[in-house]
């Protein structure tokens, strides 16, 4: 709020009137403004750069924490597929088998060799089926009349593909024959007759035509050649619809069902009894019994008419019992084939061996039998060298990337003349000028770390320290260090590791992957093996030393890793170092570090600075509004005089 009068002005700031005008010609806002600015150089200035310095440092931390996490998880975990702690990652085995009839896999406990395989039988599972399709032909249900049939035509579909019969020629049995056979362009495919006992038509397949499902219907709902042939109540398709209800299907069986006064009946599967009613949808039956858990599971093949109850386990030990209950005739009348099951026979490098599957393994080697083989197959398995090659290649590759990353941040110098911009430096820079600034601002934050420092360093010796119990290195694989301006990258043969894949894939793998077998001697996990990971973060400098001595690369690495960005505390209640220094999100760290608590401090100091420097410049308002209300009382009271001395 603000008012004037005879060249003053009056605001009032926070409740306080500041007095500014002319009467002493000075510009006050002008004076407190550079006297507050050179008051915030002196500190707060200073105590923001600090913060958003540490605030800088922080987010440079936590990238390397990044970085060094995606690593780890990535080549240091043993749910990883490029885990080089994981043996089996190491040995590894490519089977291929000469017969389709046989499929082939192999594991880690592989060796690399050939062999012969025949299969003579299959596993099956116990079966009830039934006897050919349970549905009867496409039938009328009255004698045909050929006497109105000018105009008329109905559809025949052959398993799914339809065609019009014209029945304006039609005047007998052989004439519908003639039209049907020029409709679906074949005279082989199926037969029209009369039923010798009823005297209506029936449609068939004929023998081997190939055709299973037939259907017919009407052409439109004003064409009458159907009825006029087949009757109002045909049987219109020899096969059944599994949306139609049991009551409706029983009438197109070649034996139909028998239901009980209740209208249900009952069939029993492995011991479980199970109803039906008679409103029941095939279909419905069908997943009730699927989802019983029944043992068995039940099947409507709408293209070959069969019903098949199955077992869910093949072998001949794994029986199948379905009997009908009280007055049903579900089984003995649609089920009447029983088929047991049957064990696999397989014949292995001259070995005969049967399974209750079509599986076997023997000496890291599956063997899936997908048919029953004519001749001998030839399963041959090789180690896969490109594999392994690939597995240490492209952790190489991550490795040299991660550290030549740290030792830019560590070897880079800071530039002192570009300091974190103030808030009133950025007021007078656009956006591109200060992103560049900052840009410059950010270089070094990490110079010389001596953390960062320490993991290289720890790595690089890892890498070269000898091996309790192998005598294998990287430099005999084919793996070595770079030249001294290289950082400690490593450099990889091709020829060389190729070679000692081939030659001793064992021996590799234990450079990578060995455990320490000692046992703890520290209290709280004595007696537990240094092999153990779980105990890692509680062991003293004597077994972690003993560890270090007996692991391979991969546990060297991961122990080293560990120290810095573990988010399990130690035996002292810290975390990584490089946790207890920076933090990561989504972790108690991330507030509980030693930068986050710097920062706080810094932000504490500015709010009491910021506090200090409010009070200073309403001390300088106040004293600039004394100023001005004492000059503007002298003026008036010489006004006053001059006014007095000119009139007399």
């Amino acid at each position: 709020m603000s008012s004037s009068s005879s060249g003053i002005t009056a605001t009032t700031v926070n409740g306080t009137t500041r007095i500014t005008g002319l009467s002493s010609g000075l510009d006050v806002d002008g004076i407190v403004e550079q006297l507050i600015t050179a008051e915030k150089s002196k500190k707060l200035n200073k105590l923001q750069q600090k913060e958003q310095t540490a605030e800088w440092t922080q987010e440079a931390y936590r990238s390397v924490i990044d970085d060094l996490t995606e690593f780890q998880s990535t080549y240091f975990s043993t749910t990883s597929s490029s885990s080089i702690m994981k043996a089996s990652n190491f040995l590894k085995y490519t089977a291929t088998s000469s017969s389709s009839a046989i499929t082939v896999s192999s594991s880690t406990s592989a060796t690399a060799g050939s062999h012969t395989v025949s299969v003579s039988q299959l596993a099956t599972e116990a079966t009830y089926a039934s006897d050919g399709s349970i549905s009867k032909e496409v039938q009328g249900s009255a004698e045909a009349d050929y006497t109105s049939l000018s105009g008329e035509s109905f559809v025949i579909a052959l398993d799914g593909t339809s065609y019009t019969v014209d029945l304006d020629d039609v005047t007998d049995l052989d004439s519908l024959q003639d039209a049907i056979n020029d409709a679906v362009g074949s005279t082989t495919k199926v037969t029209v007759s009369e039923n010798s006992t009823t005297g209506y038509l029936e449609i068939t397949a004929q023998d081997d035509s190939g055709v299973q499902k037939i259907t017919i219907s009407a052409t439109d709902d004003d064409d009458d050649g159907l009825s006029e042939l087949f009757g109002s109540d045909s049987i219109l398709s020899n096969r059944l619809s599994t949306s139609s209800t049991l009551e409706t299907i029983s009438e197109q069986l070649n034996t139909a069902l028998t239901f009980d006064t209740d209208g249900e009946f009952q069939i029993t599967i492995n011991g479980t009894t199970k109803s039906f009613d008679k409103e029941t949808t095939l279909a419905t039956m069908i997943s009730e019994i699927n989802d019983a858990d029944l043992g068995a599971t039940l099947s409507y093949n709408s293209l070959t008419g069969e019903l098949v109850l199955t077992a869910d386990d093949t072998g001949a030990g794994n029986t199948l019992t379905v009997a009908d209950s009280g007055s049903g005739n579900f089984v003995s009348s649609l089920l009447s084939v029983k088929i047991d099951g049957t064990d696999a026979v397989f014949t292995i490098d001259g070995l005969k061996m049967t399974r209750s599957t079509n599986s076997v393994t023997v000496d890291g080697v599956t063997y899936t039998a997908n048919d029953i083989t004519d001749e001998k197959a030839t399963v041959t398995v090789t180690q896969d060298t490109d594999g392994i090659y690939d597995l240490i290649e492209n952790f190489v590759d991550a490795y040299n990337e991660l550290i030549a990353s740290i030792n830019n941040l560590v070897d880079e110098d800071a530039d002192s003349d570009y300091p974190p911009l103030t808030d009133d430096q950025k007021e007078d820079m656009t956006d591109d000028e200060i992103t560049a600034w900052e840009a410059k601002a950010k270089v070094g934050l990490l110079e010389s770390d001596s953390i960062l420092r320490g993991v290289l360093s720890d790595l690089r010796t890892a890498l070269i320290d000898s091996i309790s119990g192998t005598s294998t290195t990287l430099a005999n694989i084919g793996i070595t260090t770079g030249d001294y301006g290289d950082n400690g990258t490593l450099e990889i043969d091709e020829d060389t590791l190729t070679a000692a894949i081939e030659s001793d894939p064992e021996a590799i793998m234990e450079l990578f992957t060995q455990k320490a077998t000692s046992t703890a001697t520290t209290s709280s996990v004595s007696g537990k093996s240094l092999g153990n990971n779980s105990v890692l973060r509680s062991l003293n400098a004597t077994d972690l030393s003993t560890r270090y001595k007996e692991e391979g690369i991969a546990y060297r690495f991961y122990d080293i890793l560990d120290e810095v960005i573990s988010t399990k505390r130690d035996s002292a209640g810290n975390k990584g170092t490089l946790l207890e220094k920076a933090g990561i999100e989504n972790d108690t760290s991330d507030t509980d570090n030693t930068l986050s608590t710097l920062i706080d401090k810094y932000e504490d100091a500015i709010d009491d600075e910021e506090d200090r420097l409010d009070e200073l410049q309403e001390k300088l308002y106040t004293k600039y509004t004394t100023l001005e209300t004492y000059i503007n009382t002298m003026n008036s009271q010489l006004s006053a005089i001059s006014s007095l001395t000119s009139s007399s």
